[in-house]
């Protein structure tokens, strides 16, 4: 399961895919993530409260502390970043130097969990940093991290195509069933374009969406519509507005004066 910071930065929906069995989460996070790279160690303070004895853990000693994601990021060497493809992009392969380490997250200043950091930086001499925590097991390979942190990539392309080829962002519901089905039918649309295009395969190996769907629209026949069936298709729009009109008007609350 992969999702950006907002998730990553959320205890219920972590704590809800961590009861899920077999699945494995890989969230964003960003920078100023506090963790520790090794496990620290932890005494049992005992302390009286109003007249009661209580007990909490604390760092053994103070110099604990845990430091961000970023200087993990800055302080690791660059024989330890390793080039790899994620996608393939319309300007050529999109490739990333990604590094993993094990670290123990920290929630309020005491070690919570242990998890895999995957940091993704870009290429260059000033390079961009990404951060990802995943669940994975202590056995998991750099190239799986690696994949989970692509899969996103397909996803925001499917989003980007289907609102500039398809018309997903054009839409005018007021119900959220409306949406979904308005989505879900661009998302078929977009599928469709997608697999006339890997059809093609060798006999149209550069054309595009684009191109597609304008050679569809002069293949596929036009409806022509005489006079008594535009009138009629006009007149069915006009009942279907005025059926929409009716039912999301908002009737006035009556005062009663007495």
């Amino acid at each position: 399961m992969k999702a950006d910071s907002i998730y990553g930065n959320s205890p219920e929906f972590i704590s809800a895919v961590e009861d899920m069995p077999h699945v494995t989460y890989l969230v964003s996070m960003p920078a100023d993530t506090l963790c520790w790279v090794r496990n620290p160690v932890l005494l049992q303070k005992q302390y009286r409260y109003k007249g009661e004895l209580r007990s909490e853990q604390v760092l053994k000693t103070p110099d604990q502390k845990p430091i961000p994601f970023e200087t993990i990021a800055k302080n690791t060497n660059n024989y330890f970043w390793y080039r790899r493809k994620v996608s393939e992009g319309t300007k050529g392969p999109i490739e990333y130097e990604f590094t993993k380490k094990r670290v123990v997250l920290s929630k309020n200043g005491l070690p919570e969990k242990e998890v895999w950091l995957l940091i993704r930086r870009t290429l260059g001499n000033e390079p961009t940093y990404s951060y990802f925590v995943c669940n994975a097991s202590v056995s998991c390979r750099l190239n799986l991290l690696v994949w989970l942190s692509g899969t996103r990539w397909a996803i925001e392309r499917c989003f980007e195509e289907a609102k500039t080829e398809i018309g997903m962002d054009h839409y005018e519901v007021r119900k959220f069933p409306g949406w979904v089905h308005h989505m879900m039918t661009c998302m078929l649309a977009h599928f469709f374009l997608w697999r006339i295009k890997l059809r093609s395969g060798k006999k149209a190996p550069a054309i595009t969406l684009s191109q597609l769907r304008i050679l569809i629209r002069v293949v596929l026949p036009v409806r022509s519509f005489d006079c008594d069936g535009l009138i009629s298709l006009v007149a069915w729009i006009q009942e279907k507005n005025h059926r929409a009109y009716l039912s999301h008007r908002k009737k006035k609350p009556r005062l009663n004066i007495s």
